[in-house]
């Protein structure tokens, strides 16, 4: 890797300075902390930016109405803000403020560039203004009745005489750039991207007179205006590594990546390129992320719609978050969400697995680690091994592609494995031969786990650093210095046997639905099905199966039949009345007084948390499909049963030795997406 390689600067927009914070700040802000711990996991100079974008009438307003000046109202904001980036435990290297000398001279040197250059004049627009966006709109952006679409309120029609910057004079190269990748790899966002650029009407209005407003960065070329906006707000990219000079130059700016929401694209695909060339810099990178939503709309203050997710803390939001899906993608996201996959990822699953390992050292070791058997190594330690061998590589290559629920469903595989090594080998069975090959065994079954542990430690560090810290450390590891962690990783055998470790941490507790959330939950299950199909009768072999799985016979059950239809054909409505979803499972565990269930937590993407009893305890062991992605019945009516309630069906078949067997999918495959 050269010297130039070894940076990353990543970046997130600047949030607009009017109000708390919210889940969907946090969430590109959470994308960014774990992108860039990750690199300096790697041994890479690292710089993360975020902050505050301060100017405008709306905040000059806000101001106003609230007894301060436009600067005491920032000043106040920034204090809260850092505050709540703290008590979310993320972290930033640079907090931009625009109202910063440091970033109104940056501002003033590119305007006057730009303007040097012939890209910027004076001129009159008119069209359909959204106060929310702070831009102009093109139809494609609007609804019939001139509503923005992000915004949902009406826009204004403005006649404007101010600076312009010349857009147009770039939209062939923008377009050209992003038809051939080298701004965002997304298939989806470059084909919109595209379009809009293709459609774009005039150029980019870049300044508003003082006459309105005074709340921003003077014109160097004109006195009685100040740039407005994105002219503002984009530059401060640019500022955070030092000015224009030094990005012409920065390493860090040349392995630029700029982290945003997918609503603020056309503003970094179109313009801030077009600008750039005009400055001659670098173009950076766009990793561009889908909404997390409410009930189907994006979480904003504007709607009113934003969930208190963060209420749970950081590693709670973070694991919800990035492992649902990779962020490209939009999902639905409730409260019920994120602690049921709190419980089910870090309490029952990293959690669980350090608890009772270093619980069974405790026992037998006396808290002392023990060391690997080269003689008791079969199968089955060969598979943990080759498994923790492909992980750093996984997990580097799902985040170069900013993969985020990939690397750590990857990691958490690793997990799963380890929890079926443990409950095969049964260490508290071989604890009984007190024999030294005995107990060489067991010390090799216990130091299994332990090489399991660290290496989830250490990839898992970017995402969770202060628990896998507690992890590392009750391991014996250096946890302080990880800036080699990931080629640490890469040695599944470097455990600290010998090692005595005082306390066994406890990573997580479980978390209980805050009360309205769980009444309201209760108040949603207890509502009439509406829309659910009848339930099949008990001469339909999925009938039979109940809640507990569908079976898929060799032969099919003959369903009722009408006058006009063949025996055992359906037509296409009946067939459309099975909502049949990937669905990846969270939890899987055996159900205890039952020798045939087992309980299931599967995630349905939009639709949500299910629980399911399925009738495979006898072929299925809980550890072989979890965090695996598999079908479900989503639309069957729920169905109280001696040990819960079952919300769905999963489907399964017969193998070829006889048993039964989960449908288990491609790991790739979108969670929540429906089978037809």
């Amino acid at each position: 890797m050269t010297s130039q390689q070894n940076y990353r600067y990543f970046t997130t927009p600047i949030y607009y300075a009017s109000g708390d914070l919210h889940a969907g700040h946090f969430y590109t802000t959470a994308i960014a902390n774990v992108i860039g711990r990750h690199y300096r996991h790697r041994g890479m100079n690292v710089k993360v930016l975020t902050g505050m974008d301060e100017h405008g009438e709306k905040i000059e307003e806000a101001a106003k109405k609230n007894g301060q000046t436009p600067q005491a109202f920032v000043d106040d904001l920034a204090a809260k803000w850092k505050k709540q980036f703290a008590d979310m435990e993320l972290g930033y290297d640079i907090f931009m403020r625009t109202s910063s000398p440091e970033h109104a001279s940056n501002v003033q040197a590119i305007l006057q560039k730009c303007y040097n250059n012939g890209d910027i004049y004076f001129g009159e627009h008119a069209g359909h203004y959204c106060v929310g966006c702070e831009s102009f709109l093109t139809a494609s952006q609007m609804d019939e009745n001139k509503n923005c679409l992000d915004h949902k309120r009406p826009t204004e029609l403005r006649v404007e005489k101010n600076y312009f910057f010349r857009t147009t004079k770039y939209r062939d190269a923008v377009i050209d750039l992003l038809k051939s990748g080298k701004l965002t790899t997304n298939p989806r966002y470059i084909n919109e991207l595209v379009a809009i650029a293709q459609g774009m009407e005039g150029d980019l209005s870049i300044s508003r007179p003082k006459s309105r407003t005074t709340w921003g960065i003077e014109l160097p070329f004109d006195k009685e205006h100040v740039t407005y906006v994105w002219f503002d707000a984009l530059p401060n990219y640019i500022t955070g590594i030092g000015g224009i000079s030094e990005a012409a130059q920065s390493p860090y700016w040349n392995n630029c990546v700029h982290i945003l929401g997918k609503e603020i694209t056309r503003f970094h695909a179109i313009f801030w390129p077009a600008m750039l060339m005009s400055l001659q810099l670098p173009l950076p990178k766009l990793m561009i992320h889908g909404w997390l939503l409410s009930d189907s709309f994006k979480m904003s203050k504007s709607l009113g719609n934003a969930a208190r997710l963060e209420s749970f803390g950081y590693d709670a939001y973070t694991n919800a978050v990035l492992r649902m899906l990779n962020p490209s993608e939009d999902f639905e996201i409730t409260v019920k969400t994120v602690v049921e996959r709190y419980n089910a990822d870090l309490a029952n699953g990293i959690g669980n697995l350090l608890a009772r390992t270093l619980g069974m050292i405790e026992k037998y070791f006396a808290k002392t680690i023990p060391t690997f058997s080269r003689e008791h190594c079969g199968e089955s330690e060969k598979a943990i091994r080759e498994l923790a061998a492909a992980l750093p590589g996984k997990v580097c290559a799902a985040m170069d592609e900013f993969r985020t629920a990939d690397a750590l469903n990857s990691i958490w595989s690793l997990i799963s494995i380890t929890d079926k090594y443990i409950s095969d080998q049964k260490p508290w069975v071989l604890a009984k031969d007190e024999t030294a090959a005995g107990k060489a065994k067991l010390g090799n079954v216990l130091a299994h786990a332990i090489g399991s542990l660290r290496i989830v430690g250490l990839l898992a560090a970017a995402f969770f650093p202060t628990k896998m810290t507690d992890l590392l450390n009750s391991l014996g590891e250096d946890a302080e210095n990880m800036t080699q962690a990931i080629s640490r990783a890469e040695n599944f055998q470097n455990i600290r046997s010998g090692h005595t470790f005082t306390d066994i941490p406890k990573l997580y507790m479980r978390l209980e639905l805050p009360a309205e959330d769980a009444a309201s939950n209760a108040a949603s299950n207890a509502a009439p099905q509406t829309k659910q199909p009848k339930p099949q009768t008990e001469k339909n072999s999925l009938a039979k199966a109940g809640p507990e799985a569908i079976k898929i016979e060799a032969k099919a059950a003959k369903p009722q039949t009408d006058n006009n239809k063949p025996e055992g054909i359906i037509t296409i409505d009946d067939f459309a009345k099975i909502d049949l979803r990937v669905a990846t499972v969270l939890l899987a565990e055996h159900v205890p007084g039952s020798d045939k269930l087992l309980h299931l937590k599967v995630s349905v993407g939009d639709i949500g948390i299910k629980e399911i009893f399925a009738g495979i305890r006898q072929w299925v062991n809980p550890e072989d499909i979890a965090n695996r992605k598999v079908v479900v019945v989503a639309n069957l009516q729920p169905r109280k049963m001696k040990f819960g309630t079952s919300e769905g069906m999963l489907l399964a078949t017969d193998t070829l030795e006889g048993g039964v067997s989960p449908i288990v999918l491609a790991d790739n495959l979108k969670e929540g997406s429906r089978l037809s």
